[in-house]
């Protein structure tokens, strides 16, 4: 996981991949494909105006560590667990209209503000044309497999993503 994306051998997904729920975003190249939604859904970068994930939870590392610390303190104690993950709303304004897509986060408890900043951002790079989902997938494929980067390292490969020149 980087920012909001989540990324495997398959490809990218905005959020966690789809699961049990049945429920979401997978980002191409090419697009976006809604998952759990009728056929057809799909939606191409060049029909895209705006992407953006307007509740994705973000905390300061103090708030995080807090949650994390309440979700043990009430698990030990009987009363369950961590929640299952946060939904949050893709919400994409594109040539047909506005739609909205539901996704669960990838981050327990919560992503850092400044992935969240980070990924909007990239977001919006992709939607303009500046850079593509491969981005995220060739970065993936380069790390190798590894135990899940810490938030500060999470944040350094956004902002490297970020740097990138437009694609011609």
């Amino acid at each position: 996981m980087i920012g909001l994306f989540w990324i495997d051998r398959d490809g990218c997904w905005l959020g966690a991949p789809a699961g049990a729920e049945g429920t979401g975003v997978r980002l191409t190249d090419e697009g976006l494909t809604p998952v759990g939604t009728p056929a057809g859904d799909a939606l191409s970068w060049t029909g895209m105006e705006r992407m953006t994930v307007p509740d994705a939870p973000a905390r300061s590392g103090f708030r995080r560590g807090l949650r994390t610390a309440i979700d043990v303190a009430t698990s030990i104690a009987g009363f369950g667990g961590p929640d299952s993950g946060h939904r949050m709303t893709v919400s994409v304004t594109h040539t047909g209209g506005r739609s909205e897509y539901a996704v669960l986060s990838a981050a327990a408890p919560a992503y850092t503000e400044r992935e969240v900043e980070l990924s909007q951002r990239l977001l919006a790079r992709f939607v303009a044309g500046e850079l593509r989902p491969s981005v995220l997938t060739d970065w993936w494929r380069s790390a190798g497999s590894r135990p899940a980067p810490k938030p500060p390292e999470r944040e350094a490969v956004l902002e490297r993503l970020l740097a990138r020149p437009a694609r011609p």
